[in-house]
């Protein structure tokens, strides 16, 4: 993003790209379900994971590999446990915490950059997702009415279904 600098356009990196934002938004809405104890055991992880993605992101070490769509499935299971109101396992979460955020990381790599500016936008990155995460887990972690707890899993089911849509678009063939 132009004109706000590499790591300010990192911050918002994660709520500009749609497989991002939707990971991130159903992951924090998944582990806010699941309560002080999911957020203990998923953030470490997350944050491990994120850092370490978006290392091999930084030196161009990365496969090259459809991360959209694996992170876009994988919103769409994260979008079904919270319509479902399921709970993880403590492990479940941390592994699964810490493979949305691999892939985010991956997937974040910037290229044209100096080695300065690089570090700065992923470090810019990596404190946007994490803020992101843990903003929407906090909030979802605050929902207790019952009414509240409805929208939590009726925007969970949306979140499967756009990212149902949106990996339907990236999977067709082109005509």
């Amino acid at each position: 993003m132009e004109g706000i600098g590499e790591f300010y356009g990192g911050i918002l990196h994660p709520l500009l790209v749609l497989p991002h934002a939707l990971s991130l938004l159903v992951l924090g809405l998944l582990v806010g379900q699941g309560g002080v104890r999911a957020m203990r055991f998923t953030y470490l992880p997350f944050i491990v994971a994120l850092a370490a993605g978006l290392f091999v992101a930084g030196f161009q070490l990365q496969p090259s590999l459809p991360f959209e769509k694996m992170l876009l499935l994988l919103a769409m299971v994260c979008g079904l446990l919270v319509a479902l109101q399921s709970t993880l396992p403590a492990a479940g979460m941390a592994l699964l915490g810490a493979l949305l955020a691999f892939l985010i990381g991956m997937d974040s790599g910037v290229s044209g950059l100096s080695r300065r500016e690089t570090f700065a936008a992923l470090c810019g990155c990596w404190l946007g997702a994490v803020l992101l995460l843990i903003l929407v887990a906090g909030i979802a972690e605050m929902a207790h009415r019952s009414w509240q707890r409805v929208a939590l899993r009726v925007l969970g089911s949306w979140t499967a279904a756009s990212g149902a849509l949106v990996l339907a678009l990236a999977l067709r063939p082109d005509i």
